[in-house]
């Protein structure tokens, strides 16, 4: 029977890893064994190893995370115990002493609403002072606002509290917990992760936990929420435009050299992160002795026929000279010669018998797969002979 830390070896992650490192090793492995991708006969029994052992780890670390929830509800139960109970009262919980533990469950029932959208649900744990202030609907705007620019993926509550207590505008105070919250938000304006520690604290009301938020109107907050979303995006979509247009070859509809490296930089990076095969191809064209007009109508010509032979995937772009390049996503490398070779054969046989006969069309391709990583120097490699760079 494998042991633990062959599961580790097979997923090729280090022992101890999380599940997001695990999970992203998993998912690469399957770009590179999936019998749906890789035609070696012994890709099948391989894809099987790398599920086991992706499921057995799976399993292992959600074991430890429910003994670390029991392991801290345990401890702070002890610890926090109010007077009475440690007293040996018989009264502690009619006096409305909640311990650690209660409030420490409140507050993973308010976040694990807030992680799914159950804005409704996360309402019914606030505390009466926050109730008075904000009401339902006003609240869910306010969380669906904040949604729209930072999204929760990931929180977790440390299990330890500090004592804290709150003190309401009728003078009263009441008493509290402190519990540190780190929460994982992605940036959909500037599409990255962030995590960040954020303090909550849970008070006691009537013997009874609740979050305290202590807001008194979240209709500013949602209004700038909402101005911070609306004004990225206008600034996000423009900018895109701006990066498209100074990106393209208009006359063939596709980019010019300066866009295919900024999709050939964003296609690497996938690569590079997530694995997959890539195929950096080249067709050059010459027509000499084609009038200046026929040599124009031949190179339009090529471009209609490379777009209407391309993948949605796949990246075309004219880097002149009669230079056409194209980045195939997902093309294996047994295939490239023949999938190019077919595409030189459409172009002659597209633009006309004539410039057919005239037309010199070269051909030069790279493939790289998991176990070579591409960058652009590499691609420029190929590029060498046509006297090109990008």
């Amino acid at each position: 029977m494998a042991s633990i830390l062959d599961n580790y070896r097979v997923l090729g992650v280090s022992v101890g890893a999380g599940i997001a490192d695990i999970t992203a090793s998993y998912k690469r492995l399957c770009r590179i064994y999936h019998p749906d991708i890789n035609d070696d006969p012994a890709s099948e029994e391989q894809m099987k190893i790398i599920n086991a052992a992706y499921s057995v780890l799976r399993e292992k670390l959600r074991r430890e995370a429910a003994m670390r929830e029991r392991t801290a509800f345990s401890r702070a139960a002890r610890r926090y115990a109010g007077p009475e109970a440690r007293a040996g009262g018989s009264d502690a919980s009619r006096a409305g002493n909640v311990t650690e533990k209660e409030a420490f469950s409140v507050l993973q029932n308010y976040f694990k609403a807030l992680i799914t959208y159950d804005y409704s649900g996360a309402y019914d744990f606030l505390s009466n002072y926050d109730r008075r202030n904000i009401t339902r609907d006003s609240f869910i705007l306010w969380r669906a606002s904040v949604s729209r620019l930072f999204p929760m993926r990931e929180f977790s509550v440390d299990g330890r509290s500090t004592a804290a207590s709150v003190e309401l505008s009728d003078e009263r105070i009441i008493p509290a917990r402190k519990f540190a919250v780190r929460v994982t938000e992605e940036d959909l304006i500037e599409h990255t992760m962030s995590s960040g520690e954020v303090d909550k604290l849970v008070i006691n009301e009537n013997g009874i936990c609740k979050v305290f938020l202590g807001y008194k109107n979240v209709g500013d907050l949602t209004r700038t929420f909402d101005e911070r979303f609306e004004d990225g995006k206008k600034q996000h979509v423009a900018k895109r435009f701006d990066e498209y247009y100074d990106g393209l070859y208009p006359e063939y509809d596709m980019h010019s050299s300066t866009g295919m490296r900024r999709a050939v930089m964003r296609e690497l990076y996938r690569h590079k992160r997530f694995g997959g095969k890539l195929t950096f191809a080249v067709i050059s064209i010459k027509a000499e002795g084609i009038a200046e007009a026929g040599q124009a109508e031949l190179l339009r010509s090529a471009a209609r026929t490379i777009n209407s032979s391309l993948r949605e995937t796949d990246i075309p772009a004219y880097l002149g000279d009669g230079i056409f390049a194209v980045l195939f996503v997902e093309l294996r490398k047994k295939n490239a010669d023949e999938i190019i070779a077919r595409l030189a054969d459409a172009i002659k046989a597209n633009a006309g018998e004539q410039l057919g006969r005239k037309a010199d069309i070269e051909k030069a391709y790279q493939s790289w797969s998991d176990n070579g990583l591409a960058d652009i120097d590499a691609l420029n490699k190929v590029l060498v002979k046509f006297r090109k760079k990008l």
